[in-house]
């Protein structure tokens, strides 16, 4: 009969559970202290991937969001400028029709010219200076926010303005009419563009919500499993230890009765 005293399978065996444990425990230590699955990428290396790009992709999907808000002031400012040039168009209506009354002189009509020319002119300096971060926006020269709109008063008035002849004064109106479509034509055409960047930061919103939900469920530590996956971990690796410490105990004692 032999006997096998040099290697102890039960040491062996239990230091591999031993050491299992350990991993376990260790790993419920670092995701309860960091709030995260993945704080390492041993935890889960394809996990941790996924969740990476994920993040990348609400990162890039905020960005949008706020690109979009910046157009979105730009066209706000721009309309702000046309609510401006509006209020001098109707003004310059309103003079055009007190030119027209059979008890104005020719030096009454003569200053409410002036007056209008006045108004043209603050229209002009309105189209002209009217800009977001340096880029000017109702000038003609901006064609992809504003697409390109152009409130100048050459642009938007068919004829000078003339109302100290009584032929000026009738080809005026007309003038203002076709003025005011224009000016109106161009802030339906910025309506319309804000509009279409609301709905997108709607949709872009709901999809970094998704995809933030989405990153969150690999990435996030569930405390209460965690917490259980740790006490379990850590009672198995007490009783682990105290196992080890017999079964260590057991091959010496059995040494002895040899010796």
């Amino acid at each position: 009969m032999s006997f096998q005293i040099n290697t102890n399978v039960p040491s062996l065996n239990n230091g591999v559970n031993l050491n299992q444990n350990t991993l376990h425990l260790n790993r419920s230590v670092g995701a309860l202290s960091s709030g995260s699955n993945l704080s390492q990428a041993s935890f889960d290396a394809a996990g941790l991937a996924i969740a990476n790009k994920l993040m990348s992709q609400v990162l890039s999907l905020g960005q949008e969001i706020m690109n979009a808000n910046d157009s979105i002031g730009m066209i706000q400012v721009a309309d702000g400028g046309m609510q401006a040039i509006s209020d001098n168009t109707d003004r310059i209506r309103v003079l055009t029709l007190q030119a027209s009354n059979g008890t104005m002189n020719a030096d009454s009509r003569a200053t409410i010219q002036k007056e209008i020319d006045a108004l043209v002119e603050s229209s002009d300096d309105i189209a002209n200076s009217t800009s977001y971060n340096g880029i000017a926006l109702l000038d003609g020269s901006n064609t992809t926010t504003t697409s390109g709109a152009d409130a100048r008063s050459s642009a938007l008035f068919a004829s000078p303005i003339d109302v100290t002849t009584e032929a000026g004064r009738s080809a005026a109106l007309d003038t203002l009419d076709t003025a005011n479509t224009n000016i109106n034509d161009i802030r339906a055409t910025l309506g319309a563009s804000q509009n279409q960047l609301e709905s997108r930061i709607q949709n872009i919103s709901l999809t970094q919500v998704n995809v933030a939900a989405a990153e969150s469920q690999m990435r996030d530590v569930d405390f209460a499993a965690e917490s259980a996956n740790f006490s379990k971990n850590n009672i198995l690796s007490q009783i682990g230890s105290f196992v080890q410490s017999q079964a260590n105990a057991s091959a010496s004692n059995t040494m002895r009765l040899f010796q």
